[in-house]
Parts: C-alpha cells; structure tokens; sequence
C-alpha cells in the first residue's frame, strides 16, 4: 500500500512561500542547495509550532525532535537545511529548524500498465515524454510490488526508454504503508497522507 504526504491538517494564518526556482527545482529532481531555501520564514499560527510540518506545498520544516524521529526511521533518506524560523513567541517554538528534503528515490509506477498521455514538454533529447493520464497518482494508475529493498520514503525516478521518456514530478513524496502509520503515530495530528487507490 503506497502513501502520498500532504499538507499540514493545521490552519496557519500566514506562511512564507519558497520562491517558485525551488518549487521547480524540486518538480524536476534537481537537488537543491542551502541558498534555495528562504533564510528567514515567517508563520503565525494559533497552535505549538509542530515538530514536523507542511504548511504549503513542498515546504518541510522539523524541529530538533522531528529531526531525531525522521532519522530513526528513514535514515540516509534525507537533506537537512537549518533556517530560522520567525514564529511568534506564543506559538513556544523549539530552538532550531531545519528545512527537509527527501533524497531517497525508487521507481513503482509501473508505466506499461498505467494509462499516460503526452506531455507538452519533451525530454531533453527532443524524445516523447508522456506522464500519468487523467488525475495522474489520483487516477488510473498502477504501481509494482512493494519489496524489502523499497525505502520507507522516496520521490518517484523517470523511466527512460529509447522512445520515450516517463515522468511523474519529483514534488510527490511516496511512503510505505508501515512507515506512514510509525510517522502518524509519533507526530499525531501533525501530518496528512493521502492513501493511492489502483484502479
């Protein structure tokens, strides 16, 4: 069973927004480096700043603690940028912050058996790249069996084949079913995944 990783279920009332170079950076799989990440974001909220959380779109901030839980459970599958995070006082913020990025890939979709369509943007190399039809990981879409090698957390790879090439954007971080319910279970109400559905 394969989970996507979605936005914080808290309401912020203001967030601060990478610029879209990052965003892109990371729909592409391209790793990205200290100065991609804002030095100073600013949150307000009417809560405890959580130990994990996604306030917007691929924007992963954890605190010390989240740090040491990730790291127990998906080691070597990810990118720490420290950042000072601008909170209001009220919010009791931890010492440190680190912006998270998810390096571990796999490939699951299984491409020869999802419907796909072409995509507007070519591959490098002027070949065909063709991506997820309809409502992409939402839709029709088919994935491999799991295996042991599989890491607890990854961003899918693009297949290249001598015809055409098969992307899904890096945005989308995918996790096993064991380490969604260990991650839910260790920061409650702080996370949202959605569960992928095959057709």
């Amino acid at each position: 069973m394969v989970y996507v990783l979605d936005m914080s279920p808290l309401e912020w009332d203001r967030i601060t927004v990478p610029p879209d170079s990052a965003w892109q950076k990371l729909v592409d799989g391209v790793p990205l480096q200290q100065n991609d990440i804002p030095v100073e974001p600013r949150f307000i909220g009417r809560f405890k700043v959580p130990d994990i959380s996604i306030p917007t779109q691929y924007f992963i901030f954890v605190s010390s603690h989240g740090r040491e839980i990730l790291d127990e459970l998906a080691p070597g599958c990810l990118a720490y940028f420290p950042m000072e995070l601008r909170v209001p006082a009220s919010m009791q913020p931890a010492k440190n912050y680190w912006f998270v990025e998810v390096l571990s890939r796999a490939q699951l979709i299984d491409w020869d058996r999802s419907e796909t369509v072409p995509r507007l943007v070519r591959a490098p190399d002027g070949r065909e790249s063709r991506a997820l039809a309809g409502r992409g990981i939402w839709g029709a879409v088919k994935f491999k069996a799991i295996t042991p090698d599989l890491p607890p957390l990854w961003r899918e790879i693009d297949v290249d084949r001598p015809n055409v090439n098969y992307f899904q954007s890096k945005w989308s971080i995918f996790m096993r079913d064991e380490f969604w319910r260990e991650l839910d279970g260790r920061f409650p109400g702080q996370l949202s995944a959605r569960k992928i559905k095959e057709d």
